[in-house]
Protein backbone atom coordinates (compact mmCIF):
# COMPACT_ATOMS: atom_id res chain seq x y z
CA UNK A 1 0.00 0.00 0.00
CA UNK A 2 1.58 3.63 -1.15
CA UNK A 3 2.54 5.50 1.43
CA UNK A 4 0.11 8.88 2.12
CA UNK A 5 2.47 11.75 1.50
CA UNK A 6 1.27 14.66 4.13
CA UNK A 7 2.13 18.27 2.49
CA UNK A 8 2.47 21.20 5.14
CA UNK A 9 2.99 25.03 5.06
CA UNK A 10 7.22 25.75 5.13
CA UNK A 11 7.78 28.89 7.88
CA UNK A 12 9.01 31.53 4.80
CA UNK A 13 5.08 30.49 2.94
CA UNK A 14 3.59 31.33 6.08
CA UNK A 15 5.50 34.36 6.54
CA UNK A 16 4.60 35.18 3.01
CA UNK A 17 0.78 34.85 3.79
CA UNK A 18 1.35 36.65 6.78
CA UNK A 19 3.52 39.46 5.49
CA UNK A 20 0.07 39.74 2.66
CA UNK A 21 -2.31 39.96 5.28
CA UNK A 22 -0.38 42.32 7.17
CA UNK A 23 -0.11 44.44 3.47
CA UNK A 24 -3.64 44.50 3.14
CA UNK A 25 -4.69 45.13 5.66
CA UNK A 26 -2.41 48.44 6.15
CA UNK A 27 -3.63 49.35 2.99
CA UNK A 28 -7.18 49.20 3.91
CA UNK A 29 -6.50 50.94 7.64
CA UNK A 30 -5.25 53.72 5.78
CA UNK A 31 -8.19 53.61 2.91
CA UNK A 32 -10.69 54.02 5.42
CA UNK A 33 -8.83 56.80 7.40
CA UNK A 34 -8.35 58.40 4.21
CA UNK A 35 -11.82 58.24 3.64
CA UNK A 36 -12.89 58.85 7.12
CA UNK A 37 -11.13 62.57 6.83
CA UNK A 38 -12.62 62.95 3.73
CA UNK A 39 -16.17 62.91 5.02
CA UNK A 40 -15.21 64.67 8.01
CA UNK A 41 -13.96 67.81 5.49
CA UNK A 42 -17.14 67.46 3.57
CA UNK A 43 -18.97 67.45 6.35
CA UNK A 44 -17.40 70.86 7.94
CA UNK A 45 -17.37 72.17 3.86
CA UNK A 46 -20.92 71.60 4.10
CA UNK A 47 -21.67 72.88 7.63
CA UNK A 48 -19.32 76.35 6.70
CA UNK A 49 -22.01 76.85 3.70
CA UNK A 50 -25.00 76.84 5.78
CA UNK A 51 -23.27 79.25 8.39
CA UNK A 52 -22.46 81.36 5.20
CA UNK A 53 -25.94 81.36 3.98
CA UNK A 54 -26.74 82.54 7.91
CA UNK A 55 -24.66 84.97 7.36
CA UNK A 56 -26.30 86.55 3.68
CA UNK A 57 -29.27 86.04 4.99
CA UNK A 58 -28.57 88.55 8.05
CA UNK A 59 -26.76 91.17 5.80
CA UNK A 60 -30.06 90.99 3.74
CA UNK A 61 -32.03 91.75 6.29
CA UNK A 62 -29.87 94.59 7.79
CA UNK A 63 -29.21 96.40 4.72
CA UNK A 64 -26.43 94.78 3.54
CA UNK A 65 -25.02 95.34 6.77
CA UNK A 66 -22.09 93.14 8.04
CA UNK A 67 -22.91 90.77 11.27
CA UNK A 68 -20.75 92.57 13.83
CA UNK A 69 -18.05 90.92 15.42
CA UNK A 70 -18.20 91.70 19.09
CA UNK A 71 -21.30 94.17 20.64
CA UNK A 72 -20.01 95.24 24.26
CA UNK A 73 -22.39 95.42 27.09
CA UNK A 74 -22.11 99.04 27.31
CA UNK A 75 -23.49 99.12 22.84
CA UNK A 76 -25.72 97.00 23.42
CA UNK A 77 -27.20 99.09 26.22
CA UNK A 78 -26.62 102.30 24.26
CA UNK A 79 -28.00 100.86 21.26
CA UNK A 80 -31.42 99.35 23.04
CA UNK A 81 -30.78 95.74 21.10
CA UNK A 82 -31.88 93.02 22.83
CA UNK A 83 -31.85 89.00 21.74
CA UNK A 84 -34.48 86.14 22.59
CA UNK A 85 -34.51 82.95 22.50
CA UNK A 86 -35.68 80.56 20.53
CA UNK A 87 -38.55 79.01 23.14
CA UNK A 88 -38.35 79.60 26.77
CA UNK A 89 -36.04 77.50 28.62
CA UNK A 90 -37.06 75.74 32.33
CA UNK A 91 -35.90 78.21 35.35
CA UNK A 92 -35.80 81.35 32.78
CA UNK A 93 -38.06 83.69 33.47
CA UNK A 94 -37.77 85.53 30.26
CA UNK A 95 -36.86 84.32 26.93
CA UNK A 96 -34.30 87.35 25.69
CA UNK A 97 -30.61 86.76 26.56
CA UNK A 98 -28.47 88.16 29.17
CA UNK A 99 -26.55 90.86 27.32
CA UNK A 100 -23.31 89.28 28.28
CA UNK A 101 -24.23 86.17 26.05
CA UNK A 102 -24.88 87.95 22.97
CA UNK A 103 -21.46 90.22 23.08
CA UNK A 104 -20.21 87.82 20.52
CA UNK A 105 -21.65 86.81 17.18
CA UNK A 106 -23.68 83.33 17.58
CA UNK A 107 -26.80 84.35 19.48
CA UNK A 108 -27.46 87.40 16.66
CA UNK A 109 -27.19 84.66 14.28
CA UNK A 110 -28.66 81.68 15.65
CA UNK A 111 -32.17 82.30 13.82
CA UNK A 112 -30.93 82.49 10.73
CA UNK A 113 -29.42 79.11 11.15
CA UNK A 114 -32.85 77.37 12.72
CA UNK A 115 -31.06 77.22 15.72
CA UNK A 116 -29.19 74.22 14.58
CA UNK A 117 -27.41 72.19 17.25
CA UNK A 118 -24.63 71.08 14.37
CA UNK A 119 -23.93 74.15 13.52
CA UNK A 120 -23.29 75.97 16.60
CA UNK A 121 -22.01 73.02 18.98
CA UNK A 122 -21.69 69.89 16.86
CA UNK A 123 -18.14 69.49 17.46
CA UNK A 124 -19.50 68.24 20.76
CA UNK A 125 -19.83 64.70 22.19
CA UNK A 126 -22.14 65.60 25.41
CA UNK A 127 -24.87 62.96 26.67
CA UNK A 128 -27.39 65.69 27.32
CA UNK A 129 -27.24 66.81 23.19
CA UNK A 130 -31.21 65.59 22.62
CA UNK A 131 -32.41 66.81 25.72
CA UNK A 132 -34.24 70.26 25.76
CA UNK A 133 -33.04 73.21 25.83
CA UNK A 134 -29.65 71.82 25.61
CA UNK A 135 -28.02 74.26 23.29
CA UNK A 136 -28.78 77.17 26.44
CA UNK A 137 -27.86 74.86 29.53
CA UNK A 138 -24.95 72.78 28.54
CA UNK A 139 -21.29 73.98 30.30
CA UNK A 140 -18.81 75.38 29.20
CA UNK A 141 -15.90 72.92 28.40
CA UNK A 142 -12.13 73.87 30.10
CA UNK A 143 -9.97 75.63 27.48
CA UNK A 144 -6.03 75.04 26.97
CA UNK A 145 -5.37 78.68 28.28
CA UNK A 146 -6.02 79.35 32.26
CA UNK A 147 -5.31 83.20 31.00
CA UNK A 148 -8.14 83.07 28.74
CA UNK A 149 -10.43 80.98 30.50
CA UNK A 150 -10.30 83.69 33.33
CA UNK A 151 -10.97 86.41 30.91
CA UNK A 152 -14.10 84.61 29.32
CA UNK A 153 -15.59 83.87 32.58
CA UNK A 154 -15.35 87.60 33.07
CA UNK A 155 -17.04 88.19 29.66
CA UNK A 156 -20.16 85.76 30.02
CA UNK A 157 -19.75 84.12 33.03
CA UNK A 158 -20.38 80.27 32.95
CA UNK A 159 -23.58 80.52 34.76
CA UNK A 160 -25.28 82.66 32.04
CA UNK A 161 -27.57 80.89 30.00
CA UNK A 162 -26.30 80.72 26.78
CA UNK A 163 -22.89 80.76 27.58
CA UNK A 164 -21.54 77.48 25.69
CA UNK A 165 -22.84 78.89 22.70
CA UNK A 166 -21.86 82.86 22.83
CA UNK A 167 -18.05 81.52 23.55
CA UNK A 168 -17.09 78.12 22.02
CA UNK A 169 -19.27 77.18 19.05
CA UNK A 170 -17.80 75.37 16.28
CA UNK A 171 -17.04 77.98 14.29
CA UNK A 172 -14.85 81.39 14.90
CA UNK A 173 -15.69 84.27 12.65
CA UNK A 174 -13.27 86.98 11.71
CA UNK A 175 -15.00 89.32 13.81
CA UNK A 176 -12.19 92.20 14.68
CA UNK A 177 -11.91 92.73 10.67
CA UNK A 178 -15.69 91.84 9.58
CA UNK A 179 -18.57 93.86 11.00
CA UNK A 180 -16.02 95.21 13.55
CA UNK A 181 -15.48 94.76 17.13
CA UNK A 182 -17.80 97.49 18.82
CA UNK A 183 -17.05 98.39 22.47
CA UNK A 184 -16.99 102.42 24.04
CA UNK A 185 -14.06 104.43 22.69
CA UNK A 186 -10.68 104.31 25.32
CA UNK A 187 -9.43 106.89 23.10
CA UNK A 188 -9.68 110.45 24.95
CA UNK A 189 -10.73 112.71 21.86
CA UNK A 190 -13.83 109.97 21.67
CA UNK A 191 -13.75 108.69 24.83
CA UNK A 192 -17.36 107.18 25.56
CA UNK A 193 -18.51 106.90 21.47
CA UNK A 194 -19.31 103.59 20.45
CA UNK A 195 -16.40 102.59 18.04
CA UNK A 196 -15.34 99.37 16.32
CA UNK A 197 -11.16 98.33 17.29
CA UNK A 198 -9.22 99.78 13.88
CA UNK A 199 -11.74 102.23 12.77
CA UNK A 200 -9.19 104.91 12.21
CA UNK A 201 -6.44 102.44 11.08
CA UNK A 202 -3.51 103.44 9.03
CA UNK A 203 -1.87 101.38 6.23
CA UNK A 204 1.31 100.72 6.43
CA UNK A 205 0.82 98.27 3.08
CA UNK A 206 1.84 101.49 0.91
CA UNK A 207 5.01 103.99 1.52
CA UNK A 208 2.30 106.64 2.25
CA UNK A 209 -0.24 106.78 5.27
CA UNK A 210 -3.96 106.60 3.54
CA UNK A 211 -7.00 106.00 5.27
CA UNK A 212 -6.90 101.37 4.87
CA UNK A 213 -10.71 100.84 5.07
CA UNK A 214 -9.64 97.71 7.60
CA UNK A 215 -13.02 96.86 8.15
CA UNK A 216 -16.02 95.28 6.61
CA UNK A 217 -18.93 96.78 7.08
CA UNK A 218 -21.02 95.62 4.15
CA UNK A 219 -20.71 92.76 2.06
CA UNK A 220 -20.31 95.13 -0.97
CA UNK A 221 -17.54 97.08 0.54
CA UNK A 222 -15.50 93.51 0.66
CA UNK A 223 -12.12 94.28 -1.04
CA UNK A 224 -11.57 90.66 -2.32
CA UNK A 225 -14.41 88.68 -1.31
CA UNK A 226 -12.15 85.49 -3.11
CA UNK A 227 -9.42 85.99 -0.21
CA UNK A 228 -11.48 87.21 3.19
CA UNK A 229 -11.80 84.68 6.00
CA UNK A 230 -15.19 84.84 7.40
CA UNK A 231 -15.69 81.36 9.06
CA UNK A 232 -13.36 78.71 9.93
CA UNK A 233 -12.88 76.07 12.70
CA UNK A 234 -11.47 77.86 15.97
CA UNK A 235 -10.41 77.18 19.53
CA UNK A 236 -8.62 79.23 22.37
CA UNK A 237 -4.97 78.19 22.57
CA UNK A 238 -1.95 78.86 25.36
CA UNK A 239 0.80 80.91 24.03
CA UNK A 240 3.79 78.02 22.54
CA UNK A 241 6.42 80.70 21.51
CA UNK A 242 8.57 83.56 21.91
CA UNK A 243 7.28 86.49 18.94
CA UNK A 244 10.44 86.86 16.56
CA UNK A 245 12.43 89.62 16.04
CA UNK A 246 11.27 92.34 14.01
CA UNK A 247 11.81 91.63 10.69
CA UNK A 248 12.16 88.33 11.09
CA UNK A 249 10.20 85.63 9.87
CA UNK A 250 11.54 82.16 10.97
CA UNK A 251 11.09 81.11 14.89
CA UNK A 252 12.98 78.48 16.67
CA UNK A 253 10.23 76.39 17.76
CA UNK A 254 10.62 72.83 17.71
CA UNK A 255 6.97 71.58 18.18
CA UNK A 256 4.03 73.64 17.32
CA UNK A 257 0.64 72.94 17.29
CA UNK A 258 0.45 70.25 14.30
CA UNK A 259 -2.86 68.09 15.52
CA UNK A 260 -5.84 68.45 18.07
CA UNK A 261 -9.22 66.66 19.03
CA UNK A 262 -11.62 66.66 16.84
CA UNK A 263 -13.73 67.48 20.14
CA UNK A 264 -11.69 70.64 21.47
CA UNK A 265 -13.43 73.24 22.82
CA UNK A 266 -14.26 75.78 19.89
CA UNK A 267 -13.97 79.82 19.92
CA UNK A 268 -16.31 82.72 19.05
CA UNK A 269 -14.05 84.94 16.94
CA UNK A 270 -10.73 83.85 14.48
CA UNK A 271 -7.64 86.16 15.29
CA UNK A 272 -5.40 86.76 12.20
CA UNK A 273 -1.22 86.60 12.04
CA UNK A 274 -1.25 90.09 12.74
CA UNK A 275 -3.67 92.20 15.18
CA UNK A 276 -2.50 95.78 13.91
CA UNK A 277 1.25 96.06 14.53
CA UNK A 278 1.30 93.00 17.23
CA UNK A 279 2.61 89.90 15.74
CA UNK A 280 0.07 87.12 17.10
CA UNK A 281 0.94 83.50 15.70
CA UNK A 282 2.80 82.20 12.37
CA UNK A 283 3.56 78.92 10.86
CA UNK A 284 6.49 77.35 13.06
CA UNK A 285 9.58 77.17 10.66
CA UNK A 286 7.63 77.61 7.46
CA UNK A 287 6.16 74.08 8.15
CA UNK A 288 2.33 74.96 6.76
CA UNK A 289 0.72 72.61 9.18
CA UNK A 290 2.96 73.60 12.54
CA UNK A 291 1.39 76.50 14.43
CA UNK A 292 3.73 79.14 16.95
CA UNK A 293 1.15 81.12 19.34
CA UNK A 294 2.87 84.30 20.27
CA UNK A 295 0.23 84.94 22.52
CA UNK A 296 -2.99 83.09 24.67
CA UNK A 297 -5.49 83.95 21.68
CA UNK A 298 -8.58 81.95 19.75
CA UNK A 299 -6.84 80.74 16.50
CA UNK A 300 -7.49 79.09 13.41
CA UNK A 301 -7.35 74.83 14.16
CA UNK A 302 -6.62 71.84 12.19
CA UNK A 303 -9.88 70.01 14.35
CA UNK A 304 -10.48 66.72 11.63
CA UNK A 305 -7.93 66.84 9.38
CA UNK A 306 -4.67 68.36 8.57
CA UNK A 307 -6.50 71.13 6.17
CA UNK A 308 -8.34 73.99 8.05
CA UNK A 309 -11.78 74.39 6.45
CA UNK A 310 -12.12 78.25 5.77
CA UNK A 311 -15.72 79.74 4.36
CA UNK A 312 -14.70 83.22 1.95
CA UNK A 313 -16.36 86.41 1.70
CA UNK A 314 -17.91 85.10 -1.77
CA UNK A 315 -19.30 82.13 -0.24
CA UNK A 316 -16.52 80.07 -1.72
CA UNK A 317 -15.03 77.13 0.33
CA UNK A 318 -11.62 75.91 0.84
CA UNK A 319 -9.58 73.87 2.62
CA UNK A 320 -6.21 75.93 3.83
CA UNK A 321 -2.94 75.43 6.11
CA UNK A 322 -1.34 77.36 8.45
CA UNK A 323 1.30 78.87 5.87
CA UNK A 324 -1.88 79.64 3.35
CA UNK A 325 -3.36 81.56 6.08
CA UNK A 326 -0.81 83.74 7.22
CA UNK A 327 -1.50 85.97 3.89
CA UNK A 328 -2.64 89.09 5.89
CA UNK A 329 -5.12 89.57 2.61
CA UNK A 330 -6.85 86.76 4.01
CA UNK A 331 -7.87 88.53 6.69
CA UNK A 332 -7.83 91.95 6.65
CA UNK A 333 -9.92 94.46 4.17
CA UNK A 334 -7.42 96.38 2.54
CA UNK A 335 -8.01 97.67 -1.40
CA UNK A 336 -4.70 98.90 -1.28
CA UNK A 337 -2.64 95.54 -1.35
CA UNK A 338 -1.02 94.14 -4.36
CA UNK A 339 1.02 91.41 -3.19
CA UNK A 340 1.27 89.21 -0.62
CA UNK A 341 2.51 90.48 2.55
CA UNK A 342 2.75 88.49 6.08
CA UNK A 343 3.21 90.99 7.53
CA UNK A 344 0.90 93.77 9.47
CA UNK A 345 -1.10 95.80 7.36
CA UNK A 346 -2.33 98.97 9.48
CA UNK A 347 -1.89 100.96 12.70
CA UNK A 348 -3.10 101.23 15.52
CA UNK A 349 -3.85 99.33 18.92
CA UNK A 350 -6.99 98.08 20.44
CA UNK A 351 -6.32 100.18 23.41
CA UNK A 352 -6.30 103.58 20.90
CA UNK A 353 -9.69 102.86 19.69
Amino acid sequence: MPRRVVRAFTIVELLVVVSIIALLVALLATGINSALKTSRNSKQLSNLRQMFTGWTLYSNQYNDQCLPGFLSVEIQNMWKVAYRMKEKVEGQSSDKFDRAATQTYPWRLAPYLDYSWELLLGYRDDPNTEATGSLYTIAPLTIASAKLGDALQQLCPRSTMGASVALQPAYGYNAFYIGGWWDLSKNPKTQGLARPYFSDALSIAADKKTNAGAIARTIGTIALPDRMTVFAPSAYLAANASAPAPGSTATNLQNGYRSLEPNIAGAAWLTPPWLGTQRIWSSSNNDPLSLALYTDQAVVVMRDSKQIPIAKGDGSNTLENYAGLNDMRAWVNMANMSNAQPGPLHTGTLAEQ
